[in-house]
């Protein structure tokens, strides 16, 4: 039997909000109750039916046939089961997400996997600013889980993360790292500007060598770091290719205006 399957009937005028949308609250439903639940459209309630057609299926799978950038907040709170989205995501893509995996088979928006504690968020294409990063107000971000970014990611990425780890192919825009608390983040493709402002802990990993580094980090020199290869191995099961294959690597140690138990990996 095939997932359940939600078909969005035509681009939306507002901004629909998903919460609640879930293949642990979907799964075991009519079709004309799935219909009949209720969602927000610029803060208005609108049943579900009236905006997708709906095809019901297996209970634990949901599939979204998008189609629009419009749906905020897909897999929000999610703790189990699989929900596959066939297009772009909105924003908070996975906020909040608890178990499960959800897959973007395009682009995110802003602010995804915010507040992400477990499971695994895959992103086909690129991801949108303060992705895994706290929202303003928020003490930390990501706490938890795997986010795989196969395409480029935004301003921000990981701002104040707490926990887990993000893997993004592409390269990454400005303050790549800002105010990391622990965790790791892989850049494959490098990051715009000064990476790492404010980090307090964890690993930023880059597969390219930053322009700048910030003089609040102190050059360690070349190290072989072991783990390396073992992170290696896990990261190929997710994403392949965004951990450097060399365990070789020029380690600035930072940042020091905030502890310096944080540090940046670069290539030797």
């Amino acid at each position: 039997m095939s997932a359940m399957t939600l078909s969005l009937r035509a681009a939306p005028a507002g901004r629909i909000d998903m919460s609640g949308v879930l293949p642990e609250t979907l799964g075991g439903r009519s079709a004309g109750d799935i219909a009949a639940q209720t969602v927000r459209v610029d803060g208005n309630p609108v049943a579900l039916g009236e905006l997708f057609a709906v095809t019901p299926g297996e209970a634990g799978a949901l599939l979204i046939d998008a189609g629009s950038g419009r749906l905020d907040c897909l897999g929000k709170g999610m703790t189990a089961g699989t929900l596959r989205v066939e297009g772009p995501a909105g924003h908070y893509a996975g906020q909040n997400l608890r178990g499960g995996e959800l897959l973007i088979e395009g682009d995110a928006g802003d602010c995804a996997a915010n507040g992400m504690r477990g499971g695994l968020l895959r992103i086909a294409g690129n991801a949108g600013n303060w992705l895994g990063a706290a929202l303003i107000g928020e003490r930390a971000g990501m706490g938890g889980g795997v986010v795989a970014v196969a395409g480029d990611a935004g301003d921000r990425l990981g701002d104040r993360m707490r926990r887990g780890l993000i893997l993004v192919r592409g390269k990454a825009g400005a303050a790549c790292g800002a105010r990391l608390l622990a965790g790791t983040l892989v850049v494959a493709g490098g990051c715009a500007g000064a990476p790492g402002p404010g980090l307090r802990r964890g690993s930023l990993i880059l597969g390219r060598a930053p322009d700048i580094i910030p003089a609040t980090y102190n050059d360690a020199g070349v190290a072989d770091l072991s783990w390396l290869g073992l992170l290696r191995r896990h990261a190929d099961a997710i994403l392949p290719g965004v951990v450097p294959d060399s365990p070789r690597v020029r380690r600035y140690m930072g940042d020091l205006a905030f502890g310096g138990k944080g540090e940046i990996l670069a290539p030797a």
